[in-house]
C-alpha cells in the first residue's frame, strides 16, 4: 500500500489534511492545559455564588423550613442539605488534590464571606485529573453557618471532554471534506499546465508536431512552459535545416550521377562500363533512401485510432497476392492510436528482411495490458549477438548474413526503428535455437494518445 501519493495535486491534499489534523491536536492540548483554570473560573465561581445565595436565603427562613427550602433550591446537578458537621471525603491526602482543594477553599471563602476555615471542599477525580467518565464524580463543598450547622452543596461535574471530542470530530471531519474540495479543484489548476507540458513532451519526443504551448500558472510553471517552448523551437528548426541540407546534398547528386549515367551511354558495352553503371545505381539508391530516411516522413503525419490486427492482415494480403510466403492469423480487433502509414513502412522494412534472409515471414499479433506486441519470425540464419545493436545503425549490413547481392542500403532497421520510437515503443532481435530470427516490436497500449 503506498501512502505517500505520486500525483503533486494528491501530495498538496494530502498535506492540507495533515496540518489540519495537527492543528486539531494542537488545538485540543491548548484546550486540556487550560481547561483546570476554566473549571475553577467558571465552575466553582457558579457554585460558590450559588452556594452564598443559598446561605442567605436560609437566613430568612426558620429553622424547622430549611430542609424543604434547600431541597426546593436544589437541582439536578447542585444539591444541598444540613448537617451537623461537614462529613468525611474533606482530607484530601492527596498532595495535588490538597493543593488545588486549597486554592478552592480561599475562593469559596472570599465569595461567601466567612473565615477559610469555615469552609472545606472535596475535589471529585473529574475535577482534580481532568473530566472523567463515571458519574460519581462531584465537587463538594461544606460552609459553616453561624448557628454552628454544615450548608453541604454537591456539584456534579459534567464531562466537557466528551462533548468537545464529539464536535470537534464533526468539526474536523467537515472541515477536512471541505478543504479536500477545495484544494482538489485548486491543486488540478494548478498543476493542469504541468499535465499539459508533459503531455506534450511525450508528444515531441515521440516527433509529433507541438503547438507552443501557452504560458500560464504559476511563475515557476510559466517559466518551465517557456524553456519548453524555446527548446521545441530550437529543435525544430535544427531538424529542419538538416533536412534542408542533406535533401540539398540527395538533389546536387543527381546531377553528376546523371550526367556519369550519360558518359556511359557513349561507353562500349562491357564488364567494367556495367560494373559503373551499378556503381551509379548504388549511389543512386543510397542518395534518394538517405534523404527519405532523414526527412522522417513519419514525424509528419497525423495520429489516429486504427485496427492494428486488420492492418497487418491487409499488408499480408499484398505479400501473398506476389507469392510471397507471409503468415498471419488475425484475432479480434486491436485498437491503437498511432501513424499507420509509418507503422505499415516499418512492418514492411522488416517483413522484407524476413523474406530477403528467411524465405518467409509468420507473424505473431498479442494484445498484453500495458503493450501490444508483434513478432515476425524468419527461417534465415539468425545473426549474431555482438551483432544485435549495430545491425540498427544506418548503411549497416552484415556480409556473414545479409548478402550484399540481396541489394538494399541497409537503412530498412534503422527507418523501422525510427518509427517504433517514435511511437515510444521498442523493438528487439532476438535468435531461435534452432535457427531463424525473430524480430519482436512491443508498442505501448497509449499509444501517442
Amino acid at each position: 500500500m503506498r501512502l505517500w501519493p505520486r500525483s503533486l495535486s494528491g501530495r498538496i491534499v494530502l498535506l492540507t489534511l495533515l496540518a489540519l489534523v495537527v492543528s486539531q491536536l494542537v488545538s485540543f492540548a491548548i484546550w486540556t492545559h487550560e481547561r483546570d483554570r476554566f473549571l475553577e473560573r467558571v465552575i466553582v465561581g457558579n457554585m460558590s455564588e450559588s452556594v452564598a445565595s443559598a446561605i442567605r436565603t436560609i437566613d430568612f427562613v426558620p429553622m424547622a423550613d430549611r430542609g424543604q427550602a434547600l431541597a426546593a433550591m436544589s437541582t439536578d446537578d447542585l444539591r444541598y442539605r444540613l448537617a451537623p458537621g461537614p462529613g468525611r471525603g474533606f482530607t484530601n491526602e492527596d498532595n495535588d488534590n490538597r493543593d488545588q482543594a486549597r486554592g478552592f477553599e480561599q475562593e469559596f471563602a472570599r465569595r461567601v464571606g466567612v473565615d477559610v476555615e469555615r469552609v472545606r471542599v472535596a475535589i471529585g477525580p473529574g475535577l482534580a485529573h481532568g473530566p472523567s467518565r463515571r458519574a460519581g464524580d462531584a465537587l463538594r463543598v461544606a460552609v459553616q453557618l453561624d448557628d454552628g450547622a454544615w450548608l453541604r452543596a454537591r456539584q456534579r461535574l459534567f464531562d466537557p471532554t466528551r462533548r468537545w471530542a464529539r464536535f470537534s470530530l464533526i468539526t474536523l471531519v467537515v472541515s477536512g471534506l471541505l478543504m479536500a474540495g477545495i484544494v482538489i479543484v485548486t491543486s488540478r489548476r494548478m498543476t493542469r499546465p504541468l499535465r499539459d507540458l508533459a503531455r506534450a513532451a511525450e508528444r515531441f519526443g515521440r516527433g509529433e508536431a507541438v503547438a507552443p504551448l501557452p504560458e500560464t500558472g504559476a511563475e515557476e510553471i510559466r517559466r518551465s512552459v517557456a524553456a519548453f517552448n524555446r527548446m521545441r523551437e530550437r529543435l525544430a528548426r535544427f531538424v529542419a535545416e538538416r533536412t534542408r541540407m542533406v535533401a540539398a546534398l540527395a538533389h546536387d547528386l543527381r546531377t553528376p550521377i546523371t550526367a556519369l549515367r550519360l558518359r556511359l551511354e557513349f561507353l562500349p558495352d562491357d564488364d567494367n562500363t556495367r560494373a559503373m553503371a551499378a556503381t551509379l545505381d548504388d549511389m543512386a539508391n543510397m542518395s534518394e533512401a538517405s534523404l527519405t530516411f532523414m526527412r522522417e516522413e513519419a514525424a509528419n503525419e497525423a495520429t489516429r485510432n486504427v485496427d492494428l490486427s486488420a492492418l497487418i492482415d491487409a499488408l499480408c494480403e499484398d505479400y501473398r497476392a506476389s507469392g510471397a510466403t507471409v503468415t498471419f492469423e488475425p484475432e479480434t480487433r486491436i485498437a491503437l492510436v498511432c501513424r499507420p502509414v509509418a507503422i505499415r513502412r516499418a512492418l514492411r522494412n522488416i517483413i522484407d528482411n524476413a523474406l530477403a534472409y528467411g524465405d518467409e515471414a509468420r507473424i505473431v499479433l498479442a494484445d498484453g495490458d500495458q503493450a501490444i506486441t508483434v513478432d515476425i519470425v524468419d527461417a534465415g540464419p539468425g545473426i549474431k549477438e555482438a551483432d544485435m545493436k549495430r545491425v540498427f545503425d544506418p548503411f549497416v549490413r552484415l556480409e556473414s548474413s545479409r548478402s550484399r547481392d540481396t541489394g538494399g542500403t541497409g537503412l530498412g532497421l534503422s527507418i523501422a526503428r525510427s518509427v517504433i520510437q517514435g511511437h515510444g515503443g521498442e523493438i528487439v532481435l532476438i535468435n531461435h535455437q534452432k535457427g531463424g530470427l525473430r524480430v519482436q516490436i512491443r508498442l505501448p497500449r497509449d499509444g501517442l494518445a
